[in-house]
């Protein structure tokens, strides 16, 4: 802005001084001849009255005394005066010696008025007799009709140009002054003019450095005061707009951020402009290894870059599904479609992933599930179908067989009924119809008493179960009921799974906020790769021996769905040929729901 104001104050000094340069030479021009005319014309005034006084006083007649007479005429005025003849020689002259000067009928004022009868000659060029440039004005001298001589006043360049000068210096002060108040003057008309502007400069450039805040002060009328308000009101919209803006940035962030659903941007480059956290962790890559970067080399390990390419090209949506293998497994559900900018213009695709890991998972269980039920149920139902055919058809070649039939008949029925009990309660568990009695629960208690039941099936294979050491009440809350058929499944599941002579170890250990129940045997353990799976449904490690058993195969979900409604959780370490030992983590007070 600074150099607005050195241009209008520039400017306007140009132009004054173009106007003060002008304006010199007029005025100068003018007085110059106004000077010269006034002196020619008071030459004439003085010519005139010196030959009215030759004329009225016979001056003409009498030379000496016309000598004298114009010599003392020379003393109080500055002027030079010469008396001609009518033949041109002179007669009297008031600075020269007439004895040393020419005839003069040759000079031009003398001959204007002489020989061309003309009223007044005059003339400006070097005199003859005095070297210098003059001034001369000629008339003629006039008695009874005739003209007798001529009268001739001169006065020197010199004194005209040096009055003219004394002018000219007074004049150049004036107009120099004139063009100083003019600067200043206009110095300052262009320092209130650009200061407004500044002001609305330096808000304009707030605000293109982003500082919306930024208002302009100050009063002022007319067409500054309308820009000032003009530009008020538009950084107060702009202002509103970017808060707007950045509301919704964040709002979009937000829902970016929290979307369990992958969300990536393409532009029609086909970079990646724009992703999510989601994405991120389900390509284990960092924003700045997916954004800016070209779709193939992120999405093609996917191998779904094909179908973003059909849509960029075709413009049409594509669905298909992905999977990870690193660096764990995960199925995607893909759903590409184009996007559009203003006016329907095509600026690329947006991709949106869905992790359905969890979803095949689970459809997974539910088909093993059904067909897990379908051939535990099947085994038992053959079987009772068989024997009592077997019963029915009267083949059976004694009493003993027949009672030993309806003997299995009525074990797989036992069987039936437990397997349909234990997943009617696995259901209810889950859907949780059967709420908890929550109240304060002596752990060595429960696990006193739930061992009664197991401890003749213990005893039968000769393995020893061993009780917590201590005998002091240990008090959480809980479901006595729940807890006592955890402690059950726990114990009977490893009765199942250890040989004869083998050994339980119940033990109970209290931590500042939890209690830690431990079932440890020492038998045939479990394998790494089941460790997984062992809480499924109807998963067995040994089939064989579980089904031989009586087991159901549900007594481990039952126990971990159990253990999570009471907010516990459960954890297992075994090695294959040692044994396992399951850890039961329980709150020592619930949560109120």
């Amino acid at each position: 802005m600074q150099r607005l104001w050195l241009k209008i104050t520039g400017s306007y000094l140009l132009l004054s001084i173009v106007f003060i340069l002008v304006l010199w030479f007029f005025i100068s021009s003018i007085i110059q001849n106004t000077y010269t005319d006034m002196t020619e014309d008071h030459l004439i005034e003085n010519a005139q009255l010196v030959s009215e006084v030759i004329t009225l006083g016979g001056l003409d007649k009498d030379r000496q005394t016309l000598d004298e007479w114009i010599a003392r005429l020379n003393d109080e005025i500055d002027l030079r005066y010469t008396i001609v003849g009518k033949e041109g020689a002179v007669i009297a002259d008031s600075e020269s010696d007439i004895e040393t000067m020419d005839n003069h009928l040759n000079r031009p004022e003398i001959e204007a008025v002489l020989v061309k009868n003309q009223e007044i000659g005059t003339s400006t060029r070097l005199s003859d007799t005095r070297d210098m440039s003059m001034m001369y004005v000629a008339i003629p001298v006039i008695s009874n009709d005739e003209i007798i001589g001529a009268v001739r006043t001169s006065v020197s360049t010199e004194s005209i140009e040096n009055a003219i000068g004394a002018i000219w210096k007074t004049l150049s002060t004036i107009l120099f002054i004139i063009l100083l108040i003019s600067v200043i003057s206009a110095a300052l008309l262009s320092y209130n003019i650009t200061k407004p502007i500044n002001r609305v400069i330096n808000v304009t450039k707030r605000l293109q450095n982003k500082d919306y805040s930024a208002r302009i002060n100050a009063n002022y009328s007319g067409e500054i005061g309308n820009l000032n308000t003009s530009v008020n009101a538009l950084a107060a919209s702009l202002q509103s707009h970017v808060n707007e803006i950045e509301e919704s940035e964040k709002q979009l962030n937000s829902i970016m951020s929290n979307l369990v659903s992958g969300v990536v941007l393409i532009n029609d480059h086909g970079e990646v402009v724009l992703t999510n956290h989601a994405t991120e962790r389900f390509l284990s890559k960092h924003t700045s290894k997916i954004e800016g970067k070209k779709f193939s080399l992120v999405f093609g390990p996917l191998g779904i870059d094909h179908l973003i390419e059909s849509v960029i090209e075709d413009n049409v949506k594509s669905h298909d599904e992905a999977h990870i293998y690193f660096p764990e497994e995960r199925i995607l559900d893909v759903h590409i479609a184009p996007y559009y900018s203003q006016g329907w213009q095509q600026r690329g695709a947006i991709m949106v992933l869905h992790d359905i890991t969890a979803i095949r998972r689970l459809e997974k269980m539910r088909s093993e599930f059904v067909a897990n039920v379908s051939h535990e149920l099947k085994t038992p139902i053959t079987s009772v179908k068989g024997f009592a055919e077997t019963l029915l058809s009267g083949d059976v070649p004694d009493e003993k067989t027949a009672k030993q039939f309806m003997q299995i008949i009525y074990d797989e029925s036992e069987r039936l009924n437990r397997l349909i009990t234990d997943l009617l309660e696995l259901s209810k568990i889950e859907k949780q119809a059967m709420p908890l009695k929550i109240t304060d629960v002596d752990v060595n208690e429960v696990i006193k008493n739930s061992t009664l039941t197991i401890s003749n099936i213990a005893s039968d294979k000769n393995i020893s179960l061993h009780l917590p050491d201590n005998d002091q009440p240990i008090h959480i809350e809980a479901d006595s009921d729940r807890l006592g058929q955890i402690v059950l499944n726990l114990v009977a599941n490893a009765v199942n799974y250890t040989s004869d002579n083998g050994d339980i170890f119940i033990d109970v250990k209290e931590e500042p906020e939890t209690l830690i129940l431990s079932v440890r045997d020492t038998g045939m353990g479990i394998p790494k790769e089941s460790l997984g799976r062992l809480f499924e449904r109807f998963y067995r490690v040994d089939k064989a021996r579980s089904r031989h058993s009586g087991g159901t195969g549900l007594g481990l979900a039952i126990v971990k769905h159990l253990i999570e409604s009471h907010h516990g959780e459960i954890h297992v370490e075994s090695e294959e040929g040692v044994g396992s030992t399951f850890n039961v983590v329980l709150p020592k007070t619930q949560k109120e729901t």
